[in-house]
C-alpha cells in the first residue's frame, strides 16, 4: 500500500557546495594562522605519544635490552610521523585527505605480545608487515565487506579487543606481578589516581578535557609515582645521562615471519579495516555540512593509508598503528580538522624522535600508571562495542553469533592450557582471542545468511511492490515536489536498506506499507508495519556522551546500518510501529 500527502512546492534555490558545519572553524581545506598551526601541532604529538605506552609494553614483553627499545620508541615516532602524513594527502590514490592521525593501537597490542612472547620483536615487525598489507589489499574491496559491516560483528570486535586490553590492563593495575612487596600498596594507589584522573575528566569535563583525559591522567599518574618514590635512584641517573640529541639505531631492526601467527595478524588486519571504515565515516560527516553519505572511494583510500603507514610502521621497526578516534574527536571538538596540522604534527613527531631523553622517559614509565590507561581505554571500547552491538534489535541469529562469538575467546582467556593442547593446526586459529572470535562470528553469519535466503524472498514479495509503487509516486511528482534524479536515488536507497533491515531483523510480521509526505523543502517517507521497531540514527545526531572511543563507534554505526536520512524518528503505537526518515530536498 501506498499513501501519499502533499503540503506544498518547494521555492527553487541555488545549489550549494559542500562546506563544513557551523561548529567548526577551519575545515579540512583551511589553513589556520601559523602559530596556531605550530602550537596544535605541538599539542597533537603529544597526544599521539601517550599511545606510546604500547610501544613499551610490547618492547618490555620482548625483553629488549634498554638502548634496543630507546631506538624503538625513538623509530615509532617516525614511523607515526610518516603514517600521518599518508592518511593526510589530498590527492592521489592513498589518504582520505583529512586531519586524522594513526597512534600505536589496541588492536595490535595482543598479537604484539604474542609475537614478542614467541618470537622476539623480529616477529612482531614482520607480522606487522604483513598485517597492513592485508589491510592495503581489502581497501579495494570495501562494498564487498559490507556483509560484515553489521553492527553486532563490529561491535563485537571491539568487545573482543577491549577485554584483551583491559585483561592486561587489570594485571598492571593491580599490581598482581607485586603482591606481597613493600610497594604493592602504592603502586595501586597510583592506579588508581591515574585511572580516577581519566575517568572523572570524562564524566565531568568539559569539551575538549574530557578528550585529552588520558594525557592528564597520565600526568597525574606519573606525578603520584614520583611523590609516591615508585621509581628507581638509577632512573634519573639515567635520564640525566641519555644525551638531548641523537640518531635513532636501526641496526636492531630485523625480520621474523611466522606462519602459526597469520590468522591473529590476519583478524588484527581486518578489525583495522572495520575502525578506519568508522573514523574516516566521521571524519567525512564533520568536514561536510550537506553530508547524506559516506564516501567509498574516499574510504578505500582511507583504508589504503592506514594499511600502508601501518605496514611501513613495521618496516621501520614499530608495532601495529591505527587511525586514532581520539585525536580526530579532539579536532572536532576544538573546531580544527585543517589537514595542515596533521603535517605539523608529524613535523614535532619527527624532531622528538631525535630527543632520546623523550623516549627513556617513556621506558621509565610505571607499570602502575600504563595499566590504568589501558583500562580506562579498555572501558570506553567495551562500553562502544556494547552500544554497537544493540544499535538494532537482536534478532536469534545476532543472539548467537554475538554469545558465542564472546564466550569461546572468554573460554580461551580462562583455560589456555585446553587450546595449548589441540593438535596444531588447529592451534594456528586459536591462538588469538580475535582470531577465534572472528572466525565463529563470521562463519555463523555466512552460515545464517545461507539458511534463511529463501524464505526472506517469499516474505517480501508484498513489500517489494510497495517500493515499486513508491518509485513510480516519487517520479511521477519530481515537478510538483521539486525533486530530482538524485533526491529520489537516495530516498529509494535508503528505504531500500531500511528494508532490509527489518527483513533481516525479523521485526516485521507482515508487509509493510509505505507513505510519502511533501513539503515545501522536505519529503518524508513512513513505514507503517505490524512487529518490533527499528531505531536509526539521523545524519545529524551529534556525538553524545563523547569520549575517546565516540568518533569509530558512531561512525561504524553509520556504516553498519547504511542508512542515511537527515532525520528520523521511530515510534510504537500498540503492535504497530511506523518509522519515518526524512529527507532535505536539495
Amino acid at each position: 500500500m501506498l499513501a501519499t500527502r502533499t503540503g506544498g512546492l518547494r521555492a527553487r534555490g541555488a545549489v550549494h557546495l559542500p562546506k563544513p558545519p557551523a561548529n567548526i572553524d577551519f575545515g579540512v581545506d583551511d589553513r589556520p594562522p601559523t602559530l596556531q598551526v605550530v602550537l596544535l601541532g605541538i599539542q597533537y604529538a603529544f597526544l599521539l605519544s601517550v599511545y606510546l605506552v604500547i610501544v613499551v609494553i610490547i618492547v618490555r614483553a620482548a625483553k629488549a635490552d634498554p638502548a634496543m627499545a630507546r631506538s624503538a620508541v625513538s623509530m615509532a615516532m617516525i614511523a607515526a610521523a610518516i603514517a600521518t602524513v599518508l592518511q593526510a594527502l589530498p590527492r592521489g590514490p592513498v589518504g582520505s585527505g583529512y586531519m586524522a592521525p594513526p597512534v600505536y593501537s589496541a588492536i595490535y597490542l595482543g598479537p604484539s605480545i604474542l609475537a614478542a612472547q614467541t618470537g622476539g620483536l623480529p616477529a612482531v615487525f614482520a607480522m606487522t608487515v604483513f598485517a597492513g598489507l592485508v589491510e592495503a589489499l581489502l581497501s579495494p574491496f570495501l562494498h564487498r565487506l559490507r556483509i560484515i559491516m553489521q553492527p553486532t560483528i563490529s561491535g563485537l570486535t571491539i568487545c573482543v579487543i577491549a577485554l584483551q586490553l583491559g585483561v592486561v590492563g587489570m594485571q598492571q593495575t593491580l599490581a598482581v606481578h607485586d603482591v606481597g612487596t613493600p610497594a604493592f600498596p602504592e603502586h595501586v594507589a597510583v592506579s588508581v589516581i591515574t585511572l580516577g584522573t581519566a575517568i572523572g575528566l570524562t564524566i565531568w569535563g568539559k569539551g575538549v578535557w574530557k578528550l585529552v583525559c588520558s594525557l592528564l591522567g597520565m600526568i597525574a599518574g606519573v606525578t603520584a609515582a614520583l611523590i609516591a618514590g615508585l621509581f628507581p635512584p638509577e632512573t634519573f641517573a639515567q635520564l640525566a645521562a641519555t644525551p638531548w640529541f641523537a640518531l635513532p639505531d636501526p641496526r636492531y631492526i630485523s625480520f621474523r615471519f611466522d606462519i602459526a601467527l597469520l590468522p591473529t595478524f590476519l583478524a588484527a588486519g581486518l578489525a583495522a579495516t572495520l575502525r578506519t571504515i568508522g573514523v574516516v565515516t566521521t571524519c567525512q560527516k564533520a568536514n561536510d555540512a550537506s553530508w547524506t553519505r559516506p564516501d567509498f572511494n574516499n574510504l578505500r583510500k582511507g583504508v589504503l593509508a592506514d594499511g600502508l603507514g601501518c605496514a611501513v610502521g613495521g618496516a621501520l621497526g614499530a608495532p601495529g598503528m591505527n587511525i586514532a578516534p581520539s585525536l580526530v574527536g579532539v579536532s572536532i571538538a576544538t573546531g580544527v580538522t585543517s589537514r595542515v596540522i596533521a603535517y605539523a604534527c608529524a613535523t614535532v613527531l619527527v624532531i622528538l624522535a631525535f630527543v632520546p631523553k623523550i623516549a627513556d622517559a617513556f621506558l621509565q614509565l610505571p607499570m602502575s600508571v600504563a595499566g590504568a590507561l589501558l583500562v580506562f581505554t579498555a572501558s570506553i571500547m567495551l562500553a562502544s562495542g556494547l552500544q554497537l552491538m544493540i544499535s538494532r534489535v537482536l534478532d536469534l541469529r545476532s543472539t548467537f553469533i554475538i554469545g558465542l562469538g564472546l564466550l569461546v575467546p572468554l573460554t580461551r582467556m580462562v583455560s589456555p592450557d585446553f587450546f595449548a593442547q589441540l593438535p596444531s593446526w588447529v592451534r594456528i586459529f586459536a591462538d588469538s582471542d580475535l582470531a577465534v572470535s572472528l572466525i565463529v562470528a563470521i562463519g555463523l553469519l555466512l552460515i545464517f545468511r545461507i539458511a534463511s535466503r529463501k524464505t526472506e524472498v517469499i516474505l517480501w514479495k508484498k513489500s517489494d511492490e510497495a517500493l515499486t509503487s513508491l518509485r513510480a509516486t516519487l517520479e511521477k511528482n519530481t515537478k510538483a515536489w521539486g525533486l530530482n534524479k538524485a533526491t529520489i536515488d537516495r530516498v529509494m536507497t535508503n528505504v531500500e536498506q531500511a528494508i532490509l533491515l527489518l527483513k533481516e531483523g525479523r521485526l516485521l510480521k507482515e508487509p509493510l506499507a509505505i507513505e510519502a509526505i511533501a513539503s515545501q523543502e522536505s519529503l518524508d517517507i513512513e513505514l507503517h508495519y505490524t512487529g518490533l521497531p527499528l531505531f536509526i540514527n539521523d545524519i545529524n545526531t551529534p556525538l553524545s556522551e563523547a569520549n575517546e572511543e565516540s568518533p569509530a563507534a558512531m561512525g561504524m554505526q553509520h556504516m553498519s546500518l547504511g542508512v542515511f536520512p537527515d532525520r528520523s524518528s521511530t515510534t510504537a503505537r500498540g503492535s504497530e510501529s511506523i518509522v519515518r526518515l526524512g529527507f532535505d530536498i536539495v
